[in-house]
């Protein structure tokens, strides 16, 4: 399973989810590590509630993490067609390329896949 910056935060904490991340295959390319480090930052710099760092970076370090650049050419090819940034579809040209599945949070990437031939790569889970 490909798993992007948002379903990791929104797993954080929830023992089921992180136990699953501990267990599993998961993989992701490299982005997910600032990504994710950053979005904590911004969490705690509004004042919400967040895990510590060595939490985070533990359950990065259980994730698979891979090159961006081979990915690269392809993601910006699905940002132009589905009109969505750039680093959402790095994580989903994985998936196409791995030929798995992307576990994300972002509502609007999946909405925005609809029924094209992409949906089938992608499983939101809540956020």
């Amino acid at each position: 399973m490909i798993l992007d910056a948002s379903a990791l935060i929104a797993g954080i904490g929830d023992s089921r989810a992180e136990s699953r991340l501990r267990g599993g295959d998961i993989a992701a390319p490299d982005l997910i590590v600032p990504e994710v480090l950053n979005a904590i930052w911004k969490l705690a710099r509004r004042g919400f509630s967040v895990p510590d760092r060595a939490t985070v970076l533990g359950l990065l370090d259980k994730i698979r993490v891979l090159p961006s650049l081979p990915y690269a050419a392809r993601a910006a090819e699905i940002a132009d067609e589905f009109d969505h940034p750039v680093y959402d579809c790095l994580y989903l040209a994985l998936a196409e390329a791995q030929g798995d599945v992307l576990l994300t949070a972002d509502a609007r990437l999946s909405r925005k896949l609809g029924k094209t031939r992409l949906r089938k790569r992608i499983r939101l889970v809540a956020g």
